[in-house]
């Protein structure tokens, strides 16, 4: 086993295969998030719940000492201002994305798994620095055993056909070398397709918080491994209770027979 698969067994379950990811690294673009003002007091509830915790550069090093059985920690890699929207104090009039890590830079936080973001529907020139970093980051952690996790975020102006956006960008993630694959619901159709020729793990990223049941099931059934959600989780008014019927979706006990 080398290191990606060993790391990779930290937040995929040996046992079934599954996992339950939540992503607080929001912050980063957002700032203060809803129900994360105080981070600690915030995210505490979840780490026990969840597999993998999402968090950027600075919150990561607050859980540097979590126990064995609470959720493994990966590092968001990258920065995108396309997470603002027109609501936001400092709305965003111009994409960007820039990589804020290496391989190198995370193994030092010590994150078990790296998570960068795949932009599709802007400039070609936001797709080939996704690419470009996307490439950097997979030939870097595998030098190191250092995985790479890759979200599609088919966000951009251009998107004219958004489930055949999501089947592009899963497939250059592919390409790039990502060692994961997260993405957004895309549909029937084209979740059979994504489910087809995608030969590594896979998490989908639900429409929202009321359709993650029905999707999650959907894609289960098509051999996801599991669910992605991000930070709007923690500004509802029971976020454990939320994460505790996931978790069992994904985790079923073993029977005793």
């Amino acid at each position: 086993m080398n290191g990606i698969e060993y790391r990779l067994r930290e937040i995929i379950r040996p046992q079934d295969g599954r996992s339950l990811i939540v992503d607080t690294s929001s912050g980063l673009a957002l700032g203060a998030l809803p129900g994360l003002e105080n981070f600690e007091q915030g995210v505490h509830p979840a780490l026990a719940l969840v597999d993998g915790l999402v968090c950027s550069p600075g919150q990561l090093r607050r859980f540097l000492k979590l126990r064995r059985d609470a959720a493994s920690l990966l590092v968001r890699v990258d920065w995108t201002n396309t997470l603002r929207g027109e609501g936001f104090v400092l709305p965003s009039t111009d994409p960007h994305r820039v990589a804020i890590l290496s391989a190198q830079d995370a193994l030092e936080l010590g994150a078990v798994a790296m998570v960068g973001t795949f932009l599709l529907g802007y400039e070609e020139e936001i797709e080939a620095s996704c690419m470009r970093s996307m490439v950097e980051w997979a030939m870097g952690g595998k030098a190191i055993g250092m995985p790479l996790i890759v979200e599609v975020r088919t966000t951009g102006p251009h998107i004219a056909l958004p489930g055949k956006a999501i089947e592009l960008g899963a497939s250059f993630a592919l390409e790039g070398g990502a060692d994961g694959i997260i993405i957004p619901y895309p549909g029937t159709r084209s979740l059979e397709t994504i489910a087809a020729f995608v030969s590594v793990p896979w998490l989908l990223r639900p429409t929202g918080l009321d359709t993650a049941t029905t999707e999650l099931k959907e894609a289960l059934g098509l051999g996801a491994t599991g669910l992605f959600l991000d930070h709007r989780v923690f500004g509802i008014a029971e976020p454990a209770t939320t994460l505790t019927s996931f978790k069992a979706m994904l985790h079923q006990p073993a029977s005793v027979g």
